[in-house]
């Protein structure tokens, strides 16, 4: 009968798993952890997105900007985005996305510090100069952390009372002498990293001219 059909079918439908509305929770399980770097390094950061249904999928954002893996550096995968050879331009603060057809949910965002090794800008030359001159060995280095930069001659001491280090970090030598001459060495050192760049130094003795006049 139909009432015995209708029956039959709600019974059936009562014996079905419920249908699930889609969800997405608010609470990343993981969420990703602020990285420091040196340029040239790579660069991980991880997140697991909330639990939801659909089970949500994973994009990024770099300053409310989407992240694009067209650029062949930078590969997305599960919840990973992994930077192979960083730059400067990628330092930012990162950003996880999930999303689901209920819609979209952001991560607390994480910081990618990109830091430079020190770089010569202008490096110590060779020189030869005449004793009693004034020299100048410069030297220009660029990094961050701002490098430090420090001097020293592979032969001994720096001649003392006669050198400065100016405000350009060159060194100068004031009246030299020839046991002056030698290997000068700029030092640079920042956190991520160390340069060196060296100049030698030849003095020559200045030669007087003197007019001896013979009376005869």
């Amino acid at each position: 009968s139909a009432k015995e059909f209708t029956q039959s079918v709600f019974n059936h439908a009562s014996s079905l798993p419920p249908v699930s509305s889609p969800v997405l929770r608010d609470d990343f399980r993981q969420t990703p952890s602020d990285v420091v770097v040196a340029a040239g390094e790579p660069a991980v950061m991880e997140c697991i997105p909330p639990r939801g249904h659909p089970e949500p999928t994973i994009s990024w954002k770099r300053n409310n900007i989407r992240v694009n893996d067209r650029d062949e550096r930078i590969t997305m995968r599960g919840g990973k985005l992994m930077i192979s050879n960083t730059r400067k331009s990628d330092a930012g603060m990162y950003v996880c996305v999930g999303t689901n057809m209920v819609g979209e949910k952001d991560s607390d965002p994480a910081e990618l510090v990109v830091f430079e090794r020190p770089v010569f800008t202008k490096q110590p030359v060779n020189q030869v100069v005449l004793a009693d001159d004034t020299v100048d060995f410069f030297c220009e280095v660029h990094g961050d952390p701002t490098p430090t930069v420090r001097w020293r001659r592979e032969e001994g001491e720096l001649p003392r009372g006669r050198f400065e280090i100016r405000s350009d970090n060159s060194l100068r030598l004031n009246q030299v002498r020839g046991e002056d001459e030698g290997t000068y060495t700029c030092v640079s050192e920042n956190s991520v990293g160390k340069a060196e760049a060296s100049g030698t130094l030849q003095v020559h003795g200045k030669t007087r001219v003197q007019n001896d006049i013979e009376f005869r």
